[in-house]
Parts: C-alpha cells; structure tokens; sequence
C-alpha cells in the first residue's frame, strides 16, 4: 500500500474499487468480476471504508492500452475531479502488469493525494525495500505476460501457417467452416456476391462514398460503414494472402487488380494535412438530427470568369458517407463564420445574465464560497495536526464538524457547480475584440470560438443560415 497522504487514521476514506480481468483469465482461473468485487467490497466494509463506486474493466488484459480501459479512464477523471481518496484492487496485477504504465499512473495519484492498496497482497511504497519489492513484482508480472504474449504470438504464427483462421472476423464474403483442427476460412455463398460488387463498384466509380452508398442501398440487411468498405478493399485475403501466407484463402480477385485497386485508392483518398486546409470550427458543430460532429471539407466553386475557389463546408460524415443520417445540409463555414461575428456578443450577453440571474435564485455563489472555506479549513486541521501543534481531541472535534457542515451543503439540492463568467464578462467590455478577430490566423481564430464555444448546433427548421451556439 502506497503512503496515506491526506487522510488521516480513524477518518471516513473515500475508495474506489478497481477489477479487471481478462476473457483468458476468466475461463481460465475464474478470476470473474463477481468474485473480485465481492472480495473488495467485503474488505472495504470491514475497514469502515466509504465506496465510492465499482470501475470494472472485463474482458481486457493487462496489456491493454490505459486508452482502451474505459473504466479505469472513468476512474482517473473521478480521481481529477477529488472524489476519491484511495483505490482498492484484489492484486497488484489487476491494477498493472507494466512498470512504465504504473509509474504513469502512480504519477497522477500523487499530483492528487491518492493512495491505494491491495487487499489479498502487501505493499509499502514508503521505504526503499518496499519500492523495491513493488518493481520486482511488477517486472515478474510484465515478462510473465511478455512470455504469456510470445507464446499466443508463436501459435497464432504457426495457425496462419497451416492456413488455419485465428479470429472469428472475417471479410464480408469470407466465413470459417469445420471444427477444431480442420477449421478454415472459406467463400461465403450467402454474400459472396456483395464482395464482388464491391470490388466492381469501386472499379466502375473510383468512389468510397458511391460504393458505399450502392452496398447500402443493395444490401440492406448487412449494414456497411465507408471506413470499413476503405479498409476491406484493401484487405488482402480478397486476392487469397494472409498476414503474408499465399493461398491462405479462396481468392475473389486476382493479385494484380488488387493492387490497381490499392494504388486507386492511395491516389484518389490521401488526406490533406496542410495548413490552408485548417477548419476554424473542426469539432464544434453538431448534427441536429443525430447528434454526432460534423466533419470539415473543401468544396470547390466555379465562377463565372473561369475562376476557382476552395471554401470550407461541415457534413455529416453518418449522412455522405455511411448514408445513416437524414441530415443532407452542410454548413458553409464562411458564412457560419460572419452569422457568429454579428450575434456573439449579443448572445454571450444574454448568455451571462441568464446564468447570473439562475444563480442569484440559487444562491450559488454563497454555497460554494463557503464550501471552498470548509474544504480549506479542513486542509489546515490536517497540517496543525501532522505538525503536532492541535491536540488529536480538538482535532477530532473539528473535524467532524467541519466535514458534517460540508455534507449538509453537498447533499442540498442546491447546485454547487459555478460557471467562471469573468472571461465573458471581459470580451464584452471590450470594444475592439471582434476588429482584432479579423487579424488572427486560421488556427488562433479557432482557438478563439474553442475559449468560448462548447458547440454548436444547426436550426432544423432552416439549417443552411441559422444556429444555436451553447457557451461552456
């Protein structure tokens, strides 16, 4: 168990129970997150401890990228966010089996005094041979999966090799027939047609979206998404490879159209990453009707003198590109971008007085000033009394009160959540701040409606001219 940083022995603590387990584990050893959690909870009542919630990361193993570990992500933000003190895990090689991911990690639970120990293993990470213990554990349990990982590595190598599938994800058009042994990946009969007009269609129309769009419409009942058609087309199971093994598979399309088909891809779908293309409000606006961001692009207009000229436009990529969306307006950014110049400030300033008048109602301001007070008094009791200079009976007793007086105002109904106005409240006493606006780059321009902008959405009634911006 790491050093108890700001709580103090005897005091209510606030823990989190962390479980993960892997698929392989749990057939395997029966570490099941009912187990686990009913282990930890057991060994948090019996330490008077408060649980503040359950994060159980099933099905992940210890090699899992921290990204891809939702819970334990859920678990950090409520560690960020101080409600938690300590976080109690079954072993230490369910919290890591990595000596750099726990250091990550046990950097972040210092920056905010949090703890954590393990309830059927021992640590102590205030002295150096405690230290010691945990690294050697910790570099056991890492070559224990690096060994337990070359061992998958070597048998799904030698699978491949004997052209036998290791996975149930296949390619459209592709399926795994036989059992154990004999398994191998064979044309499926029911959508092999669907592979070959894929192949056809693209050919036919050098076009993701079209060809999207066609299997959507043709092949209803297996729903497509464009980023998995891309990656498909390119899969090299269709001309009979895999992973690098020839006549794995049956093949659909000979090795040669393949790769004109690869090189037509490359050459007609790169993703422009230069710096004129940057979209001022990339991530801000919002689908009305599903909700989901919409997506920069360039389009291109064509006047009447011959000229050309690129603006930028915002689609919903569920509507043009997985035809899932009804939404077909796009959002032309120049014109966006003029509406938002002309009615900021008006909205902004009907933004801060509406908060400030919910907040007068509520008495918001009141209560989280005196909450801050409580919290600060609470962190000084904790100091005079580490130092020696208050006596462990006054300690007590204000303590108790103190915190009794803060779970009075947490539990109100009262929300305590109080917006900062004051950079508002200071772009409108500004007279010049939207002439100085026209001056910035591309990129501060963005940086600009992201300081104030949370998102915006379009006017379903008339989505090509009107918006609603909601401010952070």
């Amino acid at each position: 168990m790491t050093k108890i940083n700001k709580n103090i022995k005897d005091k209510i603590i606030r823990v989190a129970i962390y479980i993960r387990v892997s698929t392989e584990e749990q057939a395997k050893h029966g570490y099941s997150i009912e187990s686990q959690k009913a282990r930890l909870i057991e060994w948090a009542n019996n330490h008077n401890y408060q649980i503040v919630d359950i994060y159980a990361d099933e099905g992940k193993s210890a090699r899992t990228k921290i990204s891809n570990r939702k819970e334990l992500l859920r678990l950090l933000d409520d560690i960020k966010s101080d409600k938690i003190d300590r976080i109690i895990i079954w072993r230490l090689d369910r919290w890591f089996r990595n000596v750099a991911d726990y250091y990550r990690i046990q950097d972040l639970l210092d920056k905010y005094n949090v703890d954590w120990e393990c309830s059927d293993e021992e640590f102590n990470t205030s002295t150096s041979n405690g230290r010691l213990y945990l690294n050697i554990k910790l570099s056991i349990a890492q070559n224990e999966s690096d060994q337990t990982s070359d061992r998958i590595k070597f048998n799904f190598e030698n699978m491949v090799r004997n052209k036998r599938p290791i996975s149930g994800a296949l390619p459209i058009g592709y399926k795994i027939e036989g059992e154990k042994q004999n398994k191998r990946v064979v044309k499926d009969p029911e959508l092999a047609q669907m592979a070959i007009d894929m192949f056809d269609k693209f050919e036919e129309t050098l076009s993701l979206r079209a060809t999207t769009k066609y299997l959507h419409d043709n092949y209803p009942q297996r729903p497509i998404l464009y980023e998995r058609v891309k990656h498909m087309l390119k899969n090299s199971m269709y001309h009979g490879v895999y992973r690098g093994v020839e006549e794995y598979c049956e093949p659909y399309i000979s090795k040669e159209r393949h790769q004109k088909i690869i090189d037509l891809i490359n050459k007609n779908h790169k993703s422009n990453t230069h710096s004129d293309h940057l979209f001022i409000f990339s991530g801000l606006i919002k689908c009305y009707c599903c909700d989901r961001r919409m997506s920069g692009s360039r389009a291109l207009r064509n006047h009447a003198d011959g000229t050309h000229i690129r603006y930028g436009t915002y689609k919903c990529c569920y509507h043009f590109l997985d035809c899932r969306c009804s939404n077909n307006h796009t959002v032309n950014e120049d014109k966006l971008e003029k509406w938002l110049i002309s009615n900021f400030l008006i909205m902004l300033n009907d933004y801060v007085i509406s908060v400030e008048s919910v907040e007068e109602k509520q008495g918001t301001n009141r209560d989280i000033n005196k909450i801050e007070r409580l919290k600060d008094k609470l962190e000084r009791l904790n100091e005079l009394y580490l130092d020696g200079r208050i006596t462990k009976e006054k300690y007590d007793n204000d303590y108790n009160a103190t915190q009794t007086k803060i779970q009075e105002l947490d539990s109100s109904d009262i929300s305590i959540k109080k917006r900062n106005l004051e950079k508002y409240k200071k772009i409108l006493k500004s007279n010049n701040a939207l002439d100085l606006y026209n001056k910035l780059t591309r990129e501060n321009k963005r940086l600009f409606w992201y300081e104030y902008i949370d998102h915006i959405v379009q006017d379903e009634e008339d989505p090509l001219n009107n918006w609603h911006v909601f401010f952070k």
